[in-house]
């Protein structure tokens, strides 16, 4: 009598970022399985993925081992059911980004703008998995996959002028710290600051603008404020082995205040950072030092003066067109004098470094800056491992692996009044996301432990 068919699932828990393995018995042997995978996000879009494999003769498919003979993705695994699912809507994508509802917090790095699932106030999505042989469906199972972790435990941190929130495995005592700060769009990014700390360390999700009372743009940020922030996390950890990451603005952030406070970082995660002190904008568009140290500004790259390299046409952004933020910046980017005057002192950092960066990153010069960072370093004989990631084809946006990735080539910015691109091919920013997420991991457990 033949077997109902089942889907098994293998993972290490219920986690977005987890490894998963999917495997089917019981299916009609010999023929070909398409397989769909669905979500339904907040505003009732719904997202799907699909591919055809052929079964086997014992009427099993297991998906880590069987290549799609078609469909959404290529690759063998399981991955290719998440990043490659597309919303369902009569919109173009562009549209389908413009027609968004802005962000509901500073920090949310998902949502319909960022071409994203939008998910308001759930901690956990459910995916359908839908099986059809010869037309008609035989299976239908459902998959949880949780990105607020139940065992990690949130805190609000306000002392002084410090504002964030720690997240920590409950019960966890004398783990790693890990600081993580935001991009462009400022406030913090409290899923990834949670999922990092469910992989064991603590985690302080620092806002340094657009998050609580700080300023709104980030123009004029003190590295006092971060020494202040990583004083008190010391004293909160009992220990100083303290790492820093963040991605885009938050990559040259990383190294601002590594090369700036050498002593009190022991191990830096720059992802897709630039290598210049670049200005930051008013709410008039009128450019600013983003950094200071005694008051006083850092030498920073894109003043007025900097800005008069740019073409014209490349130069403002326009309603409703897509702005290659990377060809705005580049003219001045790498102009000699510029970088003399205002390239971060990397030299000066005293810890570990591993670069994450996407080799088609359309958002800046993330490639330049990398290829210039290392170049540096070694002509400082820089004592201290150096690590390098790059994924061809990615693009620049990063964050956990396990959401789609589909449409990751452009954004409508949650703070700057840009839709701008991003770069990047679906499947090669899947990979940056995966094998950089679990880079990170490894290299802050192999540098900050006791």
């Amino acid at each position: 009598m033949p077997r109902s068919p089942e889907m098994t699932v293998s993972r290490e828990s219920d986690l977005i970022d987890r490894p998963i393995a999917i495997r089917f018995d019981g299916l009609q042997p010999s023929i070909l399985a398409i397989i769909q995978s669905e979500m339904v996000d907040s505003l009732g879009v719904a997202w799907r993925a699909y591919a055809a494999y052929q079964v086997d003769a014992d009427g099993v498919l297991d998906l880590e081992q069987a290549s799609p003979v078609f469909g959404s993705f290529t690759e063998p695994g399981t991955a290719g059911f998440f990043w490659s699912m597309t919303p369902k809507t009569n919109l173009d994508f562009s549209a389908f980004k413009e027609a968004g509802p802005p962000p509901y917090e500073a920090g949310i790095k998902r949502g319909h703008r960022f071409g994203l699932p939008e998910l308001i106030d759930v901690k956990a999505i459910e995916v359908q998995f839908r099986v059809e042989q010869n037309g008609a469906a035989v299976l239908e199972a459902p998959l949880r996959l949780s990105f607020v972790p139940e065992d990690v435990r949130s805190t609000p941190v306000r002392v002084g002028r410090v504002r964030g929130v720690l997240f920590e495995p409950e019960g966890a005592k004398g783990l790693p710290g890990v600081i993580q700060i935001s991009g462009s769009g400022g406030g913090i990014y409290r899923e990834d600051a949670a999922l990092l700390a469910s992989h064991g360390f603590s985690v302080l999700a620092l806002g340094y603008f657009n998050y609580d009372d700080l300023s709104k743009h980030q123009m004029g940020v003190p590295i006092e404020y971060f020494e202040e922030a990583i004083y008190w996390f010391r004293s909160h950890l009992g220990h100083d082995r303290i790492g820093i990451t963040g991605p885009s603005k938050g990559g040259e952030g990383s190294f601002v205040v590594a090369a700036n406070l050498p002593d009190m970082i022991k191990a830096a995660v720059p992802i897709v950072p630039g290598d210049l002190y670049l200005c930051a904008a008013d709410e008039n568009g009128i450019p600013n030092a983003a950094w200071t140290r005694d008051g006083k500004p850092l030498p920073w790259a894109g003043t007025l003066e900097d800005w008069e390299m740019v073409p014209e046409p490349l130069r403002v952004p326009k309603e409703r067109v897509l702005f290659n933020a990377r060809m705005n910046l580049e003219p001045f980017y790498q102009d000699e004098e510029v970088y003399k005057r205002a390239a971060i002192s990397v030299e000066k950092m005293q810890c570990p470094i591993l670069i994450i960066w996407g080799e088609d990153d359309q958002a800046w010069p993330s490639s330049m800056a990398v290829e210039r960072l290392i170049k540096r370093l070694n002509a400082h004989c820089y004592k201290y491992p150096v690590e390098s990631y790059g994924e061809q084809g990615a693009g620049h946006f990063f964050t956990f692996p396990g959401f789609p990735t589909s449409l990751s080539d452009s954004i409508l910015h949650s703070l700057l009044p840009i839709y701008m691109t991003m770069g990047g091919t679906p499947a090669a920013t899947a990979r940056l996301q995966r094998n950089g997420w679990r880079k990170m991991i490894d290299f802050f457990h192999e540098h900050l432990a006791a």
